[in-house]
């Protein structure tokens, strides 16, 4: 027996198309100042930094797109919705800043063969931490509305902008550095570093990404929906088990076996089932779908079943048992 029941988004989908909308404005603007301060100093290092400056304009493009598809509603050819279409984004958003890592080593490489000497570094590097603290400040506000929302292409353009704050704050370091020892090898030096932390967050992106996409059990979010299970009231749910998540972006399919009394009804059944289910829903807080299937007891739980008036019962109840993940997550035979 089926119940599947579906809890309507209450996030509106304008806030979700604002945040990326200026994520993209901002990005624009903000890698115009980065190339403008890599040619006033001449220096591979700022060039490095506006190149995964361009990444960041080309992801936050990518993810309008995707916030916009993402948001249509489930239909027959997507029964699910189109939510996975935010790790798709993730994952391009991986392979994008894997790319500028690679571009950096080979500019990086052409001017060692052909170097310039630096120029106006001083000015240059003003410019480009301003730009690196307005990346802080966007990307900052991106995560958190991410978070809020449940959007994970929003989380992971914030975490990206953070990212490259971090990055512009080392690389000023270094610069500094430069600036005071004259070591002008060490510029060249810095943007190999950026390389190779670009190829490490692409990859960290694209991981993780594909294990939603191939529905990689997220132990904290089964933690989460059993500390929620622990919470509802059981009524005649005795037990539950075999529980399995999937995650289409900010929405979540949440599939679950659970034990009722035998002797209870088909339709007495299916209504504990359908209201433990809305239950849950409610717990989830955003657009969800709960599918549950029930199993009957077969007098095996009678030692933690409520139901004291039961007709079939084996042994006294002692007390009901609370959800453990490695318990409600087992499958095969209850």
């Amino acid at each position: 027996m089926n119940s599947d029941t579906l809890q309507s988004d209450s996030t509106p989908k304008r806030i979700r198309l604002t945040a990326i909308s200026i994520s993209l404005i901002g990005s624009l603007l903000i890698l115009a100042l980065k190339i403008h301060a890599a040619r006033l100093a001449g220096s591979t290092a700022l060039r490095s930094d506006a190149l995964e400056g361009s990444v960041n304009v080309l992801a936050a493009a990518f993810g309008l797109g995707s916030v916009l598809f993402a948001e249509k509603p489930a239909d027959q050819d997507h029964p699910y919705g189109h939510g996975k279409i935010e790790y798709f984004a993730q994952a391009f958003e991986g392979g994008l800043i894997s790319l500028a890592g690679f571009l950096i080593v080979v500019d990086t490489s052409l001017r060692l063969l052909h170097q310039d000497p630096l120029q106006d570094l001083g000015t240059g590097l003003k410019l480009n931490i301003l730009a690196g603290l307005l990346n802080g400040v966007l990307g900052f506000g991106m995560f958190l509305s991410g978070k809020k929302h449940h959007s994970q292409i929003l989380i992971s353009d914030g975490i990206h902008l953070l990212t490259d704050l971090f990055t512009t704050v080392i690389l000023g370091l270094g610069l500094l550095l430069v600036i005071f020892t004259g070591w002008s090898w060490l510029d060249p030096v810095l943007a190999l570093g950026v390389a190779l932390f670009l190829f490490r967050t692409g990859y960290k992106l694209v991981q993780e990404s594909a294990g939603a996409l191939l529905d990689a059990q997220n132990p904290a979010l089964i933690e989460k929906i059993v500390s929620y299970l622990n919470e509802i009231p059981r009524r005649s749910v005795i037990t539950a088990h075999e529980l399995k998540v999937q995650q289409f972006g900010r929405d979540k399919h949440v599939d679950l076996h659970v034990v009722v009394p035998e002797f209870l009804s088909i339709k007495d059944a299916h209504d504990q089932s359908d209201r433990f289910a809305a239950d849950l829903m409610q717990k989830l807080g955003h657009h969800s779908i709960v599918h549950t299937h029930v199993d009957p007891c077969e007098r095996e739980f009678c030692a933690e079943c409520s139901f004291l008036d039961c007709p079939i019962r084996m042994k006294p109840f002692q007390g009901m048992h609370p959800f453990e993940a490695g318990q409600i997550t087992r499958t095969g035979a209850h």
